[in-house]
């Protein structure tokens, strides 16, 4: 059986890993210390972030969560960029004829990880199959710096990740907080750390279903890189987002 291989090399990772989900996350542990030794902490949300996206597509799409199946990764500092390589042994897709530049609508619940890759790197690329992906993203030269039930209501301080490895226990937990019917749903987002495009669709999803029943969905203390990603996606305009600095006590 197959069974993760991860190395540090001279200027950065390379891994080889069985294509389930659980093994996204040593991956990204092993990105977070290598971003953290050399003094990059400033880009872990945007690395993070782009992994996450390149790896759940090549484990969900191009190996079809098959753990007989390997997915390559590896992460490189190369000059003044990061570069992240991650391909799997499927067919590929089409990327040449690719929706590149379409934006998702803010109701969609998926079709945003490509959009996400987009924006958040300053190049990618796809070899000719469609099944490896490398995404560059520029080193700045100077670094910047659950809950309680109310009436008609339900508050509930979300965990560091709202990503695709836990959607499964979220839309369960969420599933059984609105089994009465309240009308509002509010997320404490100030201890997230982690979304991505599974999460997104997530949170899409339960606006949908809470605003059929004439309720709503409301994001508070929301740290400023989630805040970003979310309003670069116009969902704002989907339902209540309230950065952290913003918040009401």
């Amino acid at each position: 059986m197959n069974t993760p291989q991860l190395c540090h090399t001279l200027h950065g990772l390379e891994c080889s890993f069985p294509a389930m989900a659980e093994n996204i996350e040593m991956f990204i542990a092993a990105v977070h210390g290598f971003l953290a030794e050399n003094d990059l902490g400033g880009l872990t949300f945007d690395m993070e972030l782009l992994a996450r996206e390149a790896l759940v597509n090549a484990v969900q799409h191009g190996c079809g969560a098959d753990p007989a199946k390997l997915v390559n990764a590896s992460l490189q500092r190369e000059e003044e960029n990061l570069v992240l390589r991650v391909s799997d042994p499927g067919p590929g897709w089409d990327w040449r004829n690719g929706p590149h530049e379409a934006e998702p609508a803010p109701a969609a619940i998926a079709g945003r990880g490509l959009f996400i890759i987009r924006k958040y790197s300053d190049r990618f690329s796809y070899n000719d199959a469609g099944n490896a992906l490398t995404i560059s993203k520029r080193i700045p030269s100077q670094e910047k710096d659950m809950s309680e039930v109310k009436e008609r209501s339900v508050h509930m301080v979300m965990e560091q990740r709202f990503t695709a490895q836990d959607v499964p226990a979220l839309r369960e937990a969420f599933r059984e907080r609105l089994q009465d019917g309240p009308t509002k749903l509010h997320l404490d987002f100030s201890r997230v750390e982690s979304l991505d495009s599974m999460g997104i669709g997530l949170l899409v999803a339960t606006h949908n279903s809470l605003a059929r029943q004439g309720g709503a969905l409301l994001l508070t203390q929301v740290r400023k890189d989630i805040y970003q990603l979310l309003t670069l996606m116009r969902l704002d305009k989907h339902f209540s987002v309230t950065p952290a600095t913003e918040a009401q006590p």
